[in-house]
C-alpha cells in the first residue's frame, strides 16, 4: 500500500472493543506488542490467513465476522488526441476494501440492465 493510505479493520476494532480489551491486552493474548497489533488493525500492514484466525478464536468469533480483505488498486489510464495532436491524460488511482468494489460492480449491472 502506498505510504499514508491505510484503510482500518472497523469490525476488527469494533469486536475487540465489544469483548473489552484495549488494544496492549488484546496484542497481549495474540502475542504481539501492542505497536504490532495497532499497525494491522489501522491497515497499516496487512493482517495474514494465520493471524486473522487467531485473532477470531481470542475473541470467540468465527473469522468471517471480523474479517475485512485487503484493498484492491485499480489504476484507470486515458489517453486522448486532441484535435492539434496534444496528449491529454489522466490517472485515477482507487484503493479500497474488496467489498467497495463488489457493490460498485454490482450497482453498474443494475444500471446497464436498465439501459440494455
Amino acid at each position: 500500500m502506498s505510504k499514508g493510505v491505510f484503510i482500518p479493520k472497523e469490525k476488527l476494532k469494533t469486536i475487540r472493543i465489544k469483548n473489552g480489551f484495549k488494544q496492549t491486552a488484546f496484542a497481549e493474548k495474540v502475542s504481539m506488542d501492542q505497536a504490532q497489533y495497532s499497525r494491522r488493525e489501522t491497515g497499516k500492514v496487512p493482517i495474514t490467513e494465520i493471524e486473522w484466525n487467531r485473532f477470531a478464536k481470542e475473541l470467540n468469533v468465527s473469522k468471517d465476522e471480523i474479517y475485512e480483505s485487503e484493498p484492491k488498486i485499480i489504476n484507470i489510464v486515458n489517453n486522448t488526441d486532441n484535435k492539434d495532436n496534444s496528449l491529454n491524460a489522466f490517472e485515477i488511482i482507487i484503493k479500497a476494501p474488496n467489498h467497495f468494489f463488489e457493490d460498485l460492480n454490482k450497482k453498474i449491472d443494475i444500471i446497464i440492465n436498465k439501459l440494455g
